[in-house]
């Protein structure tokens, strides 16, 4: 471990939610494996949004994702038959009212069951991310947490590492710029997104632009940074970084590129984040979108204004650093 890393592991609030977060995911683990979804061995399922960064609140909800393999079957042939899945999803909704946490959003219309070579396949296709595989691909390398059958979860995210790395086979100074790309690509689409769906009445949109500032710009920066900051140039190298939650993987790309002048403002920046966390778990805050938003705006620009020194930093190589921007 370096400075970085143990600042974040002493930082209480961080860590007593973090305990919290793998509490709940072995609750959920349990159940899951328990229900008739999870000894279904077709597919497997995987928890992103707060549980797959560790970051969950009182209040917060379980964002889940299907992957499933039709090996030896047709390209056009599906896992699991329509039938099967809707009994998956109403054992998943059970388990889910069981262990008393919040309704599924959007009424469950992303609960589906997504092909890995699917998810392979259509990296670039016009339908990548209308059909949710973009995000569904991007969020089991940068988020995830495994909650049933991690053996398929396992090499789902070694297939997709090796569709990305495809052009590295033998070559030790690969840059893995098809990564990093498709990364600020879900970065870009998360910005759109929210400005397409902010105006949508009935929704929270002050979380959405909380979580836009702050959860959603870390997982992507804390991954672009730790790529840089590693040199990562095989498959290999990205997958540690990969099982690290965003928080940590920071914490890992700033141990790497040991530049102590960051260390205080890391140490600030933990509070904030902390502070944005806590804000969203508090239900008693609607109501209070201009108030809430103005309080943290000041706050979401100093965070902003870290993760770009970090990547300013002469300890960093700039001439990869370019191709962020560029």
């Amino acid at each position: 471990m370096g400075a970085f890393t143990d600042s974040l592991n002493d930082y209480a609030p961080l860590r007593e939610r973090l305990a919290y977060s793998r509490e709940l995911l072995e609750r959920v683990q349990a159940a899951m494996t328990c229900c008739d979804a999870g000894r279904r061995l077709e597919f497997c399922i995987f928890a992103a949004g707060s549980l797959g960064r560790f970051e969950t609140g009182r209040i917060s909800d379980l964002d889940l994702f299907f992957l499933a393999e039709r090996e030896g079957r047709g390209p056009n042939e599906r896992s699991l038959t329509r039938l099967a899945e809707i009994q998956s999803f109403a054992d998943v909704i059970k388990v889910n009212r069981d262990l008393e946490l919040p309704a599924f959003s959007g009424d469950g219309q992303y609960l589906k069951v997504h092909e890995v070579a699917d998810i392979i396949s259509a990296t670039g296709d016009s339908n990548d991310d209308s059909e949710n595989r973009f995000t569904t691909r991007l969020l089991l390398l940068l988020e995830s947490q495994p909650i049933c059958n991690e053996g398929l979860y396992n090499t789902a995210i070694t297939r997709v590492l090796e569709m990305y790395f495809r052009d590295g086979r033998g070559k030790k100074n690969f840059r893995p710029l098809f990564l990093l790309n498709d990364i600020l690509r879900y970065w870009r689409t998360l910005c759109l997104n929210y400005e397409r769906s902010r105006a949508e009445p009935g929704k929270p949109w002050w979380k959405r632009n909380l979580n836009l500032k702050f959860s959603r710009k870390l997982t992507v920066f804390s991954s672009v940074l730790a790529i840089i900051a590693c040199k990562v140039s095989q498959p290999e190298a990205f997958r540690p970084i990969s099982e690290l939650v965003p928080l940590q993987r920071l914490a890992l790309a700033l141990d790497t590129m040991d530049d102590g002048s960051l260390l205080s403002e890391f140490s600030e920046i933990l509070v904030l984040y902390e502070d944005f966390l806590a804000a969203k778990s508090h239900a008693e805050l609607e109501g209070k979108e201009a108030e809430l938003l103005a309080r943290f705006s000041v706050k979401a620009q100093r965070f902003d204004e870290f993760l770009h020194c970090t990547l300013r930093s002469e300890h960093l190589d700039q001439s990869l650093v370019r191709f962020v921007s560029i």
